[in-house]
């Protein structure tokens, strides 16, 4: 049971609701502590999508959902190596977007990840500057074919998070053992 919080103790808290811009017919609430308009309130959420997105790929894609090392020296190599593999990804992808006066955030990152795998050993194999500018070009090359495609108009179906597939009863380890 938490005890009632003191009487000087008062959060100012309050619900922004605001059409979401994508989809007028469609209404977005807010809770917020913050003390700005709902137009900035949206703005802010927008950012957070980003930083969302950006985790996702972290912990799916750059592999960080599960840590293997055991001491927090080998945690903390293994978090640092991820987020460099991330931000070299990322900075690959900037090329591209800028070249072609897109956003990064067009570009798929998972074949972004793979191209820049890919052109890995190419690129570490490179003697000569000249070879590994002619790499790197062929790196953001790949890259720039990693564009999402672009929606005109809203899906024809909703969107649906897809099931973990089904769960296989546990083993019958058969009659006790004698013993046991």
């Amino acid at each position: 049971m938490h005890p009632e919080p003191p009487p000087e103790c008062k959060v100012q808290d309050w619900v922004v609701a605001c059409r979401n811009p994508s989809r007028p017919a469609e209404m977005l609430y807010f809770f917020t502590t913050l003390d700005l308009k709902p137009g900035r309130i949206l703005a802010l959420y927008k950012l957070r999508w980003s930083i969302e997105t950006d985790l996702r790929s972290l912990k799916r894609t750059v592999g960080l959902h599960e840590l293997t090392g055991r001491t927090p020296d080998t945690v903390e190599k293994e978090l640092l190596i991820a987020v460099s593999a991330y931000n070299l990804v990322r900075a690959t992808i900037y090329r591209p977007a800028r070249r072609a006066g897109l956003r990064p955030r067009d570009f798929s990152f998972s074949l972004a990840q793979d191209a820049v795998m890919a052109a890995w050993s190419d690129l570490s194999r490179a003697s000569t500057q000249c070879d590994r500018d002619r790499e790197v070009l062929r790196l953001v090359e790949a890259v720039d074919r990693a564009r999402l495609p672009h929606r005109s108009h809203q899906r024809s179906y909703p969107r649906e998070v897809w099931g973990h597939g089904g769960q296989y009863p546990p083993r019958n380890s058969g009659p006790p053992k004698e013993g046991r």
